[in-house]
Formats: structure tokens, sequence, C-alpha cells
């Protein structure tokens, strides 16, 4: 059993695949999963809050951040899912408490209905449901989508980057900062990892398995996500048993842009 009082990173090899992973603090195990185009930096603002009551874990998906990017055939919500519970047994952690977000929302939901004993809590923050009315369906599904992803990360480190990274940005608005994350994020992706994490995300379909979750189950979504709106999260409220809905006057980084009020509903149901 791991025990760090401070954050660590590490990585380790599951089926092939090396995983880079972060862990602070001590007690009840959180594990954070990231979404599409981003990394477990996401987290960074909110894990050390949490880290003085919880033993947090954040880790990069296969595709992003330092974790392998595999070859296109691998993605898919089921791979994703097998990997996350093969990491918990790796690490030496039971049953966890699981906060995902996005797609990362819709693994930990797949996790929890899986293996229900694996999760004893869930928060899924604007999470993807069903790939129906999700605006990335269309373009992942666009035939010349791919090649214009790749042409989009060859040109965004020599356009948007410089400006980012001037040292007046650490000094404005936290959403610039924020920004600048996301697009480092985005481009230590791929064009293939991008477009076929994309792909699986959009084709997968949880509403058949919601009632499988018995987990105490917060859906957390921000009322102007333009991304996925809030249909699916409140369907996936609807269906599991345990599930409480609350919706902010946020998008869909909703860790970003209400950092503080995330993490007060993350404290009062984790606890």
């Amino acid at each position: 059993m791991y025990n760090f009082a401070l954050m660590t990173e590490d990585s380790l090899v599951l089926d092939g695949l090396r995983l880079h992973y972060q862990v602070e603090g001590q007690g009840p195990d959180v594990l954070f999963v990231h979404g599409w185009a981003s990394s477990r930096r996401m987290w960074a603002h909110l894990t050390p809050q949490l880290s003085p009551a919880y033993r947090c874990w954040a880790l990069d998906l296969p595709g992003f951040g330092d974790s392998d990017k595999p070859a296109g055939g691998w993605y898919s919500i089921a791979n994703y899912t097998a990997l996350i519970a093969s990491f918990l047994r790796a690490v030496g952690v039971g049953a966890v408490r699981i906060v995902g977000h996005s797609m990362g929302g819709m693994i930990a939901l797949d996790l929890a209905a899986s293996c229900p004993e694996r999760v004893e809590r869930l928060i899924a923050i604007n999470p993807v449901v069903t790939g129906d009315g999700v605006n990335l369906r269309r373009f992942v599904r666009w035939g010349p989508g791919q090649r214009l992803l790749d042409w989009s990360l060859r040109l965004t480190p020599l356009v948007l980057q410089p400006a980012l990274s001037h040292p007046v940005g650490s000094r404005l608005h936290h959403g610039v900062t924020y920004l600048r994350r996301r697009v480092e994020d985005l481009t230590r992706a791929t064009a293939d990892s991008l477009w076929h994490s994309g792909r699986a995300t959009v084709s997968h379909d949880l509403l058949p398995r919601l009632a499988n979750i018995t987990a105490p189950t917060l859906v957390l979504l921000g009322q102007w996500d333009l991304m996925l709106g809030t249909r699916g999260g409140r369907l996936a409220a609807e269906r599991i048993a345990r599930a409480h809905l609350v919706v902010l006057r946020a998008g869909h980084m909703l860790t970003d842009d209400l950092p503080a009020e995330t993490l007060r509903h993350l404290q009062g149901f984790l606890a």
C-alpha cells in the first residue's frame, strides 16, 4: 500500500502502456479522472485543498499528458475502464471515491456500473453519457476532421503558446492561467489520440447501464456547457438510484469557472 503525505509523481506500466500519475495526501482514496484533451493537471487547484483529508490520485489517461499514446485501435471506453481497474489493483487501492470530468465522467460512471464493489462514492462533472447531442460528435465523424486536427496541433504552438507563456499572463485573472494549461494539454496529445479517443467517447452509450450503479452519486453540471449541454447529465441523475443533481452557473470546464464552489461541493459529498 502507498502512504504519501506530500505530492509524488510516478509512472507504471499496465498492459504494455506507461501510465503517469501523481498522489498526495493521506486518508480515504479519491481518484480523479480528467476529460478529453486534458490531463491530471486540471485537478491541480483542487487536490491540494483535499489532500489533508484524502489521499488524492490523479492520472494521465493513455493518449494524454505524460502517459503513452497507443495506436488508434486501442481507444474505447471499455479499455479505459479496464485500465482504471488495473491501476487501482496495481497501487493497492480497493474501493475508491472517484471524480471524473466529461470523458472522465463517462469512464467513472462506466467503472461504477461495471465494478460496483470498486466505487464507494462517485462525482460526475459534466459527464458524457451518450454521444447524442455532443458537439464533438459531428467533428470526429467528419472525414477531413483528423487532418484539420493535425494541422491545428502544428499551428497552436506557433500562434497561441508564445502569447500565453508570457510572464504577464501569470499576473492576470486565473482564467488566463487555466487557458494556458488547456492549450498546453491539448498540444501534449497527438492528433491520433485526440481523434480516436473522441470517436470512442461519442460512440459509447451508458444509458442502458446506469441503473447498475449503486454508489451514492453527485452529478455536477454547468448550465452553460456548450460542449455537451445538460441533457445527458440530467438523464444520469434520473436513472441512478442514489444520485443527486446540482446545476451551477458555469460552462463545460466547471472546475475552472467556479473552483471554490466546485471544491465546496466535492468536500461536502466526499465526506
